[in-house]
C-alpha cells in the first residue's frame, strides 16, 4: 500500500513520526520509526529521521503493508467499571494486574479481561488496545481507556499536554515535616530494565506535588500529584527523599509488606466528545484502610 501526504500550514514544525501516526491509524509510532529506518518513508524523495521537522509543501510518501490486527485471547478476571459510555471506559485497576500484554502470548492482563467482558477498545496498537496511559502492575486505581481510535488520539494529546489531572494516595515510611512539598528532580533509566533513578545527565524533567493528609506512627499518608508522567516517578522521588512507599521493594524499602501502598485515587480529563471536564475516583483498597487503622 502507498500513501502520499502534502504538508500544510498547520502542520509545519511537527515531527515526521508524530505527523504520520496521526494520519495513519493502522500504524503504531514504533512501526512508523521502523519504516523510516528501512527507507519505506521518504520526504521529497529523500530519507529523513523520525524527528525531522516538517516544512510547508513537503511531500511524504509511505509504503507499507497494513498490520494484521492481533486477536488477543480473553482472560476471565473481574474488573470494576467506574464509568462507561460510547467513548471511554474508566476502571478501578486492582493491584497485581498488568495493564496490557507484553507479547501476544501473554493473556493475564487488564486488556484481556476487558475483552472477555465483551468491551470494544481502540486498536491503534493491537497489543495495547484502548491504552492511553498505564499504571504499574503493583499500583491500583483509576485508569481510563479509549473505545474508539479518534478518542484514543484525543486522550493521548491531553496526556501529552498535561491537561489530565492525576492524584494518587500513598503511605510512606517517615514523618514528613512539611505539609506541602514540590519536587523537581529529573529521572533517567538505570542499567536494570524497568527501573529508574534521579539523574542530571541525559535525564528527563519530572515534577511532583505532595501534601500530607495524615501523620501516624513512623509513617505519612500523602496526596501525590505527578505533574509530569515519567515511569515510576512517584516511587523514585519519594524514595530519593528518604520516604520510601510502604512495600516498595523495587526502590529499597525493606519492610514486611508484600503490597505497594500506592493508589491512583482521582483522574480528571476533558471528555473527548462533550468537551467538559470530568473527574473519576477509586476508593482506597482495603489493605490501605487496614494499615491506617492499625498504625494510628
Amino acid at each position: 500500500m502507498r500513501k502520499i501526504f502534502k504538508v500544510g500550514k498547520d502542520e509545519v514544525g511537527k515531527r515526521l513520526d508524530k505527523f504520520l501516526s496521526e494520519k495513519i491509524q493502522a500504524l503504531s509510532r514504533t512501526k512508523i520509526k521502523e519504516l523510516i529506518k528501512e527507507r519505506f518513508i521518504l520526504v521529497n524523495e529523500k530519507e529523513k529521521k523520525p524527528n525531522y521537522s516538517l516544512q510547508i509543501n513537503d511531500e511524504i510518501k509511505v509504503f507499507f503493508t497494513p498490520q494484521k490486527k492481533e486477536e488477543l485471547p480473553p482472560f476471565a478476571y473481574p474488573v470494576e467499571i467506574i464509568y462507561e459510555d460510547e467513548d471511554i471506559i474508566v476502571v478501578n485497576k486492582p493491584r497485581g494486574l498488568v495493564v496490557h500484554p507484553p507479547n501476544p502470548n501473554y493473556q493475564k492482563t487488564l486488556i484481556n479481561a476487558l475483552i472477555h467482558m465483551g468491551k470494544k477498545l481502540s486498536d491503534i496498537n493491537p497489543l495495547r488496545k484502548g491504552v492511553v496511559h498505564r499504571l504499574d502492575k503493583e499500583t491500583s486505581g483509576v485508569l481510563v481507556l479509549a473505545k474508539k481510535n479518534e478518542v484514543h488520539l484525543n486522550l493521548v494529546k491531553q496526556f501529552q499536554k498535561r491537561e489530565v489531572k492525576k492524584e494518587y494516595r500513598a503511605i510512606v515510611w517517615g514523618m514528613l515535616r512539611q505539609n506541602k512539598l514540590k519536587i523537581s528532580l529529573p529521572l533517567k533509566k538505570t542499567d536494570i530494565p524497568f527501573k529508574m533513578k534521579v539523574g542530571f545527565f541525559k535525564a528527563k524533567e519530572a515534577f511532583t506535588e505532595i501534601e500530607v493528609i495524615k501523620r501516624g506512627k513512623d509513617f505519612s499518608f500523602l496526596s501525590v500529584k505527578p505533574i509530569s508522567g515519567r515511569t515510576h516517578q512517584i516511587r523514585v522521588h519519594l524514595s530519593f527523599l528518604g520516604y520510601p512507599i510502604v512495600g516498595d521493594k523495587k526502590y529499597g524499602c525493606k519492610d514486611k509488606y508484600d503490597k505497594l501502598f500506592l493508589h491512583a485515587y482521582r483522574l480528571g480529563l476533558y471528555h473527548p466528545s462533550e468537551g467538559n471536564f470530568v473527574e473519576f475516583k477509586a476508593p482506597l483498597p482495603e489493605y490501605f484502610l487496614k494499615f491506617l487503622k492499625e498504625n494510628v
